[in-house]
């Protein structure tokens, strides 16, 4: 089949030609590529139509890229771009034109979350197979203070697409639609190179008289509770160090927590860093890595599953998480989880893990080894081909 995928990627061109010293979140574009790639694994042939980003402060014209991988090349094609602060509807609605415009070449229309491009763009593809796939529930309350703003334009949005999708390939368990849609796969994330070639399976131990490294990615603003992680290290017991990674800035209320963190800790956040940089650091130097994603008023299981959950099992190094990293029971009995988004519930979730460092690192390295054969580009391929061959098997 011939898939047209719409989705807000960043390719190696883009990258160099209008990102240089430009921090932003490459996850989107990272589960992206594994997906695409898993479907040309399977003997699809698949072209991205991106809207790009916003952070350039660049005007972009409508070019394409093509980028060569085991499984294929994959193209890679952008409409004119505004890449300012608050101009994603104009970039919307100028992909939304360009796929109009080519939508009778594909068999499959897939597209990213439920936005104002897809939206513009699902009525065309008349005779494709449509697909959702659903990331973050749109009416998360990410903001702080449990807040979503414009619901009931994204209501409208929601139900416009909904209606008109076959199926959906869905992060959690909650986000399958099975009441809604006829068909579901669901697809927590996919391991890309960088991770195969980042880890190892060493078994980790920890050493006496040393701080333990708890190392939280994907940022510290209040959906990822980077506040929650802050406050709970005041009830944490033991010596630890708090690494944070991610492309986002301490604001003045995270400051002030930061400064109150008791002295037998030691806090560091560095910010953004390089996909590939960042695998061999949590190989290398983590002890535990943490979760502290809020649900977000949605409930755990109806907000989304975190890109960096997957990544983080890939590791074998124990992992403690907030309700919204449960997936399934198999999964779920690897992890460490923490009910409640309260502090001192992380910080009893910590020290259990500390306290059974060895138990808890043999049901890591037995998660990652479910993780490399369930969850690469090739395991994800194999459940994507099955589950597109069982719609057109269906439908025609």
């Amino acid at each position: 089949m011939k898939i047209a995928y719409l989705t807000s990627y960043v390719g190696n061109t883009f990258r160099s030609k209008y990102c240089q010293g430009k921090y932003f979140a490459l996850s989107g574009s990272l589960k992206s590529q594994g997906i695409a790639r898993a479907l040309m694994a399977a003997g699809h042939e698949v072209v991205i139509y991106s809207p790009g980003i916003t952070t350039c402060n660049c005007r972009i014209s409508s070019f394409f890229e093509i980028e060569s991988y085991p499984e294929g090349e994959l193209t890679i094609r952008y409409c004119d771009i505004l890449s300012k602060h608050m101009c994603s509807p104009v970039n919307d609605l100028r992909i939304s034109r360009l796929l109009r415009k080519e939508c009778g070449q594909f068999d499959v229309f897939l597209y990213y979350n439920v936005t104002l491009g897809a939206a513009l763009s699902i009525g065309a593809f008349k005779r494709a197979i449509k697909l959702l796939e659903y990331e973050d529930n749109i009416f998360n309350k990410a903001l702080a203070g449990d807040k979503n703003r414009f619901v009931w334009m994204k209501r409208l949005l929601y139900h416009h697409i909904i209606n008109q999708s076959d199926g959906v390939l869905a992060v959690c368990l909650g986000l399958q639609l099975k009441s809604v849609l006829k068909y579901s796969i669901l697809i927590p994330g996919i391991i890309n190179d960088d991770v195969v070639k980042g880890i190892s399976s060493r078994r980790n131990f920890l050493v006496s008289n040393k701080p333990v490294h708890i190392i939280l990615t994907g940022g510290i603003h209040y959906s990822k509770g980077g506040d929650l992680l802050v406050k709970a290290m005041s009830y944490i017991k033991t010596p630890c160090t708090v690494t944070v990674y991610g492309n986002c800035s301490l604001d003045d209320s995270l400051k002030t927590l930061i400064s109150s963190i008791p002295s037998r800790h030691h806090f560091c956040f560095n910010g953004y860093m390089p996909h590939e940089d960042l695998i061999k650091i949590l190989d290398r130097d983590a002890d535990i890595l943490i979760n502290t994603t809020r649900s977000m008023g949605v409930g755990a299981q109806a907000a989304g599953f975190p890109f960096k959950m997957m990544e983080y099992a890939s590791t074998g190094r124990p992992i403690v998480s907030s309700e919204i990293g449960k997936l399934d029971e198999e999964y779920n009995r690897h992890i460490t989880y923490y009910e409640n988004e309260r502090p001192e519930a992380i910080a009893e979730a910590v020290e259990e893990v500390i306290a059974h460092y060895d138990e808890k690192v043999q049901l890591a390295l037995e998660l990652q080894k479910v993780v490399l054969n369930e969850y690469t580009v090739q395991g994800m391929g194999k459940k994507l081909n099955v589950f597109l061959k069982g719609i057109a098997d269906n439908e025609s």
